[in-house]
């Protein structure tokens, strides 16, 4: 499994993680991304954006910003794509506090990714 992690050290910043390019699938065979993200405070943000091999842009298949949760929360998104593609997982913290952590956890693949 696959995480990442971001912690404020009293600056803004951000992290990117990006998959191996995944080939084509079909209806039988959807790709599956089930992951647990964490954000402790109001001004992070994480997102997971779909690059599809023949273009240059990214696009925005699943964001969450600024909840104030300090729990692990489950999710899983379904990716249906007829040409080869990444998976691009980023997360930015943009407050001036210490200890405020954005974290995306436990990254597993179904076989049809």
């Amino acid at each position: 499994a696959y995480f990442l992690s971001l912690s404020s050290e009293m600056r803004p910043s951000s992290a990117t993680l990006r998959t191996n390019v995944f080939l084509p699938n079909d209806e039988a065979h959807v790709c599956q991304i089930t992951f647990y993200y964490w954000i402790s405070q109001m001004s992070g943000t994480l997102m997971v954006g779909l690059q599809k091999h023949s273009e240059d842009n990214i696009a925005n298949i699943w964001q969450v910003s600024g909840e104030l949760q300090n729990q692990w929360k489950a999710n899983t998104i379904t990716i249906n794509s007829t040409e080869k593609y990444e998976v691009i997982f980023w997360g930015m913290v943009e407050t001036q506090r210490q200890d405020e952590t954005v974290a995306i956890d436990d990254i597993t693949f179904s076989e049809g990714c």
